[in-house]
């Protein structure tokens, strides 16, 4: 992702901002391998403790409470704006675009992943699969997912982008994962084991879940999609391109595959 998105040619010192950080994870890998300066922020205080808990001294992170429908920052407060997975958590995909973009320096990178599902405007969801799509946002509590072709769209209608938004599509990539989540589980017990009971039973409960979510990547109807996008030097206020000089580091034609 860091490769894909170009922040391998960034200095030391480049400022990040991580939304939707979790237990800060990638923060820290930003940090130690990169060298970058990095502010994760997620809504959840109990993440906040424990990214913080897990994070070692004298690392370049910091965590804090954000809202990402509303983040606390100025306009153009960071080199890079990172995100993984975060999106479908957000009740209005348009305003988490925007403020994505938003709070990204001028010349500076967007770059996310999420999960996403097939574009219905093109291929309306059938009758087996509109049951599936509601299943799993009522497992994992999203309000909806976007579709890689839509976010897209919400991102260059900010005004913020300069060129076109790059995307790919990692499903086939990222499909070996699911699977590995249970077998994970099962080879490295100690995750769930230290919660006794309560930590066994909440880890067998997701794995139906997991499953579904294998069965809807491997059948098209969810796609893993990746967003990489520039912040234009002039804003505009509408759909149209922006009148900045194109960067070289990630604006390329849009790609639905790898």
């Amino acid at each position: 992702m860091v490769r894909w998105g170009g922040l391998d040619r960034l200095s030391p010192g480049t400022t990040v901002l991580d939304v939707g950080c979790g237990i800060g994870g990638s923060s820290r890998i930003l940090a130690q391998d990169y060298g970058f300066a990095v502010t994760g922020i997620t809504i959840s205080p109990q993440q906040v403790k424990r990214a913080q808990e897990l994070t070692p001294a004298g690392l370049n992170v910091q965590f804090q409470v954000d809202d990402a429908m509303g983040l606390s920052f100025p306009d153009g407060s960071f080199d890079v704006v990172w995100s993984i997975e975060a999106g479908p958590h957000m009740p209005d995909k348009a305003i988490f675009a925007r403020e994505l973009m938003r709070v990204l320096k001028p010349g500076g990178i967007m770059v996310l992943a999420d999960w996403n599902q097939r574009d219905d405007r093109q291929q309306p969801l059938n009758f087996w699969e509109k049951p599936v799509m509601q299943q799993l946002l009522d497992q994992w509590s999203h309000p909806a997912f976007s579709s890689i072709e839509g976010f897209s769209e919400l991102l260059e209608a900010t005004g913020f982008v300069e060129g076109e938004v790059k995307t790919a599509d990692w499903t086939e990539q990222t499909l070996p994962s699911w699977l590995d989540t249970i077998w994970q589980g099962i080879v490295r017990p100690q995750g769930w084991m230290k919660y006794g009971v309560s930590g066994f039973i909440k880890s067998v409960r997701e794995v139906p879940t997991i499953l579904l979510m294998r069965l809807s990547f491997g059948a098209g109807l969810c796609r893993f999609g990746m967003f990489c996008a520039i912040r234009a030097k002039v804003v505009t206020r509408s759909t149209e391109t922006a009148s900045a000089t194109t960067s070289d580091l990630c604006v390329g034609r849009s790609l639905n595959s790898v």
